[in-house]
């Protein structure tokens, strides 16, 4: 099986629900967006099956090591890892500040824009979130990524259009 192929059939497998908010729209469509995303501004098919899979070992329940037994690369495995939340964190907020923690530390462009493709589509449908949410995605979150990726992706499209998207505040 193709690896984009049997990305987004466990994606669309494993990632169950909907939306917050919604009834109507499966948690699934989100990392196809990101994926989409990436695709978009030109990122290798290594991050873009990375952005694809980028919830699944949070969301979906499968490991790391399962990533590496379907044949993905090292590198895609490692992006996902670099993307998930921690989950012996107890607090969301707590596991989302570990995981940024992380990333600066590793300071890897790619998994940067799988987090501001993230990021981003995630602002679009936050809308349906509870008010304090969105202030959270929009005055937090949003801008903290933002400044915390400027000096290695500020002069990227992707960086670009989560600026823009933070403008369009609900």
């Amino acid at each position: 099986m193709h690896q984009t192929t049997l990305a987004e059939s466990l994606v669309q497998s494993h990632i169950q629900g909907f939306r917050k908010g919604t009834t109507d729209v499966p948690n699934w469509t989100h990392s196809f967006r990101v994926r989409d995303a990436l695709v978009k501004f030109g990122f290798s098919e290594e991050v873009c099956l990375a952005g694809l899979l980028h919830d699944i070992v949070e969301d979906g329940d499968v490991t790391l090591d399962e990533l590496r037994t379907q044949g993905f690369s090292e590198r895609v495995v490692c992006l996902v890892d670099f993307c998930s939340h921690d989950k012996s964190v107890p607090d969301g907020d707590g596991r989302w500040v570990k995981m940024l923690a992380r990333l600066v530390d590793a300071g890897d462009k790619d998994a940067w824009a799988i987090k501001i493709a993230d990021i981003t589509d995630n602002l679009r449908s936050c809308h349906t979130m509870s008010e304090e949410r969105q202030k959270f995605m929009y005055e937090t979150k949003g801008p903290l990524m933002l400044s915390l990726t400027w000096k290695l992706m500020g002069d990227t499209g992707i960086w670009e259009e989560l600026k823009e998207q933070l403008k369009q505040r609900p």
